[in-house]
């Protein structure tokens, strides 16, 4: 096995138009530079998560461009210029695409160390390639020592690759969290949601502090079981504390953490890592009992409609798994789907709940798909209300500086959307040749 290098891997990539790149967790530290600017004209795409990966892999050299499906700083930069290309779908509308439309002429992975068989592992992330694999032309493998090997979804022979290097570094981390002093709201909105979830359910957590909350005040609760797009450190507290069902394994496309996390998901019989065909499929997650989504959001406004995507007029996130999972358990029977929020305005010049979504705010749940909404101050059961029981509802979850303001919108809108038409009707005559 040689050494990766920049010219190694160029030459085993070969002419190519469309490049895949492992990203998250499983990100090979120092790719963008080995490329270089080399492969002119060619689209690198890869899952690059905003918490962990910092690089574009486009090059504005040699014009090589990237496609992703998420934001960081120079993926940004490089949209600007106009070398990104910058694809807002959700999880499963990514999975619909890479099994059914692109054709990669290599692809590029991090995998673990093969076992006694020869069989190497994708590791921390499993949510992609297996629905592909079989498609590529060149499969290039990146054997690093210190990749877990995990079960699941995850597991190549060795001979299924067309070039294999050797690169050992340390698996990408989150930065710690900063000492900050607790947040009452987010305590608050996490004690609600933990209330709301029963003993047996099965849960799917988002990333963040209002996720990371709500994992915090599980510790009562028993026979959880997990099914999520990826897993943090909250994982291995709630195990510890006894929350977790140990008959069920724990199903995730991704694990994002610590280094502690990394060593627990190797060879352990817990983990089931699976593409998101299975971990995002509507009819599977419509099918599992006490399904119970929770995901933070930035804002929704009395019709509904909910924004995890732009705040003050920026672009700051991108709908990625949240509304699969809000819509597998808002149609699940036994199933809820938790979306929580701080009302409060915060450091942002706009509250969470607001009259209308303000343009250009992109939609990224619609009104027909929410249930129920948790604030610092309730929780709003908006699924099977009316219209005017959903604003009423939402604005008694608003902070309550903004409630009147918001009523009095609200009352204008009902005045003027339903109230006597001020356009003269329509005569048979109208549009008709003389």
């Amino acid at each position: 096995m040689k050494d990766l290098t920049g010219n190694g891997l160029v030459d085993a990539i070969g002419p190519a138009r469309e490049i895949y790149v492992s990203g998250c967790s499983a990100e090979i530290v120092g790719l963008p530079e080995l490329l270089g600017n080399s492969l002119p004209g060619a689209t690198v795409t890869g899952i690059l998560s905003p918490l962990l990966n910092t690089r574009s892999y486009a090059s504005p050299v040699s014009g090589r461009r990237c496609r992703t499906f998420f934001l960081n700083k120079e993926i940004k930069q490089h949209l600007s210029a106009g070398l990104v290309d910058l694809c807002p779908w959700t999880y499963s509308q990514i999975s619909n695409w890479l099994r059914n439309t692109i054709n990669f002429d290599a692809a590029v992975v991090m995998v673990s160390p093969p076992d006694d068989q020869g069989r190497v592992s994708l590791g921390v992330q499993c949510d992609f390639l297996p629905l592909f694999r079989g498609r590529v032309k060149r499969l290039i493998g990146v054997v690093n020592p210190k990749m877990p090997y995990t079960f699941g979804d995850t597991t190549i022979p060795l001979d299924a690759f067309s070039a294999v290097f050797g690169l050992e570094h340390d698996l990408l981390s989150p930065p710690a969290p900063k000492a900050a002093e607790a947040n009452p709201s987010i305590e608050t909105i996490g004690r609600a949601i933990a209330d709301l979830i029963p003993d047996g359910a099965t849960i799917q957590l988002g990333i963040g502090k209002i996720p990371q909350a709500v994992s915090r005040r599980l510790t009562e609760h028993r026979n959880i079981g997990v099914i999520s797009g990826l897993v943090d450190d909250d994982i291995l507290y709630m195990e510890d504390q006894g929350v977790l069902d140990r008959s069920k394994p724990i199903v995730t496309g991704v694990a994002i953490g610590s280094s502690e996390l990394y060593a627990q998901v190797h060879k352990n019989p817990r983990f089931s890592f699976q593409p998101c065909s299975r971990t995002h499929k509507l009819e599977a997650l419509i099918g599992v009992d006490r399904f119970y989504s929770v995901n933070a959001t930035l804002q929704i406004d009395l019709f509904g409609q909910i924004n995890s995507e732009m705040i003050d007029g920026r672009f700051i996130s991108v709908p990625g798994g949240f509304p699969d999972f809000l819509r597998g358990a808002s149609m699940n029977p036994t199933g809820r789907a938790i979306v929580a929020l701080q009302a409060s305005a915060g450091k942002s010049t706009s509250p969470g709940i607001v009259f209308s979504l303000s343009t250009p705010a992109s939609v990224t749940a619609t009104k027909t798909e929410v249930d129920l909404i948790v604030t610092e101050f309730g929780v709003a059961q908006l699924k099977n209300l009316s219209m005017d029981q959903r604003a009423e509802a939402l604005i008694a979850i608003a902070a309550p500086e903004d409630r009147d303001a918001l009523q009095a919108e609200w009352s204008a809108f009902r005045g003027g959307a339903f109230g006597p038409s001020s356009r003269r009707p329509a005569q048979a005559s109208e549009g008709r040749r003389g």
